[in-house]
């Protein structure tokens, strides 16, 4: 110990010594001064006397220094400043009168950017422990839409749109997820123009200028394999059942409402419930859930409560033979009350959304989806979705209804991150019913193409169309949608 000390006073009495006779007499009142211009330059790295001093030090004491390897890329005097300080970390044992005047020197030469090097550490100290909390981030996106359909007989207008949203997540123990979220939207409805809900944006509808709880949700780990999500608003199917679709993200996926997922399974009746899933080995996981429609549980005026609200079950089994391929298959039950019936959300030919009018309505529904990744550069997937529809209000007819979706995803295509895609489809056609009236005369089929491009990381546009052919309109015109979606996220 007293060695050390000893070694310690021997180098404190040699860095005043050699300060005396170094320092300027003006040195002190330099720091409260603008910088000079010669305080402004770069180190030209190849022929500096400093860089080539540092350098020396660096090498002789093994320091961790940001040094460039390409000694002719100038080096700013702040990253010259971190590289000096770090080097007296190794110094400090050193009795090297040599090397300690050539440290003394750089020290008081680049005084000014280590002073403001501690200045930022000791503010980086107090922001981590005033921060507001350790477990909680916040994160946003806005989104853009500029849109247009074009019919014969449509005399839409092209409009913009916008949808806002403020995700609050929270962890305690480092294995859960308390997400809030708030949303404000309004972007128009094109079924309000086209007459037919096969036309929809992925995103669409109005808040009516108010900040919407949108989602409220719990999830949790009690086990090694399982997962448990709670929620009491904006909880669907598709948060409990797994969605192979690439483009299923409403701010980065399709462009049109039925590409983004099956409807018959992965559309229904939510809000609030619970979801569990349970990974089953390597390859293979299941999931469950029971929702019911969370808005007659808040105003159950409404509605039918807790016990006669619209509410669906789900049970899917996922399994991933290969990295590259999953495959789901996937099993709803839905029930919806006559003043709320609307199987297919939104997303099929109008006797497929309501296919016994306004009568309370059961559905069992199937569904398989596939997606396969062929290569980096092509994903080929899609689903097949089967319901078998039930009235169960002033009648009891049966309707069958049938959809399904090809789909290619081209990730990076032209640059890295971009993504090119195209989406072939049948949406929610009847293909059997008890009133043969309500069989549908023709198939519709939906065709879309999209390039979303990567500007930055919070910066993306997504240009695309997508085409419906034989709508269930008067006319029976092929509907064409444009519209150039932009993202915003921070």
């Amino acid at each position: 110990m007293i060695k050390k000390d000893c070694r310690r006073i021997i180098q404190l009495g040699i860095i005043i010594v050699i300060s005396l006779f170094n320092t300027p007499a003006s040195f002190s009142s330099s720091l409260k001064s603008v910088p000079s211009v010669d305080r402004l330059r770069k180190l030209e790295n190849a022929v500096d006397p400093d860089y080539q001093d540092l350098q020396y030090l660096a090498q002789r004491y093994d320091c961790p220094t940001n040094l460039s390897s390409d000694r002719h890329r100038p080096l700013t005097r702040d990253e010259f400043a971190v590289s000096l300080n770090s080097c007296w970390q190794q110094l400090e044992n050193s009795l090297n009168l040599q090397d300690l005047a050539i440290w003394s020197r750089l020290k008081l030469k680049f005084a000014a950017e280590l002073t403001r090097m501690e200045n930022i550490e000791a503010d980086l100290a107090q922001l981590e422990s005033q921060q507001f909390s350790p477990t909680a981030t916040l994160q946003g996106q806005v989104l853009f839409f500029i849109a247009d359909s074009f019919s014969p007989a449509d005399e839409s207008e092209t409009f913009t749109g916008y949808r806002t949203r403020l995700d609050l997540n929270t962890s305690f123990t480092g294995q859960d997820l308390l997400n809030i979220r708030l949303e404000a939207r309004n972007i128009g409805r094109l079924d309000d123009i086209t007459d037919t809900s096969l036309s929809r944006l992925s995103v669409d509808g109005s808040s009516e200028n108010a900040v919407e709880i949108a989602e409220l949700s719990y999830t949790f780990t009690p086990g090694e394999n399982t997962t448990v999500t709670l929620g009491t608003t904006g909880v669907g199917l598709n948060d409990i059942g797994e969605v192979l679709n690439p483009f299923s993200s409403s701010s980065k996926g399709a462009l049109s409402r039925f590409g983004r997922r099956n409807p018959a399974t992965l559309r229904g009746s939510g809000g609030a419930g619970i979801g569990i899933k349970q990974e089953l080995g390597a390859k293979i996981a299941a999931n469950f859930g029971y929702l019911i429609d969370s808005d007659t549980i808040v105003h159950p005026e409404t509605g039918g409560g807790l016990f006669d609200s619209s509410a669906s079950a789900i049970a899917q089994l996922v399994v991933r033979p290969q990295d590259e391929l999953a495959l789901a298959l996937t099993y709803t039950h839905i029930y919806q009350r006559g003043d709320d019936v609307n199987l297919m959300g939104s997303t099929g030919l109008a006797e497929s959304n309501e296919p016994f009018e306004d009568n309370a309505t059961t559905a069992d529904n199937f569904g398989l989806q596939l997606n396969w990744e062929v290569n980096p550069g092509l994903e080929i997937g899609g689903w097949l979705g089967y319901s078998d529809a039930q009235q169960r209000e002033n009648g009891d007819d049966n309707a069958t209804i049938l959809n399904g979706a090809l789909t290619l995803a081209f990730p990076d295509l032209f640059a890295e991150n971009n993504q090119g895609g195209i989406i072939i489809g049948v949406p929610p056609t009847v293909s059997n019913h008890d009133d043969s009236g309500l069989i549908a005369e023709s198939t519709p089929l939906h065709f879309e193409a999209l390039y979303r491009i990567e500007l930055s990381d919070r910066l993306q546009i997504t240009p695309g169309a997508f085409a419906i052919f034989n709508p269930d309109i008067d006319d029976g015109n092929t509907i064409w949608v444009g519209t150039v979606r932009t993202l915003f996220s921070f």
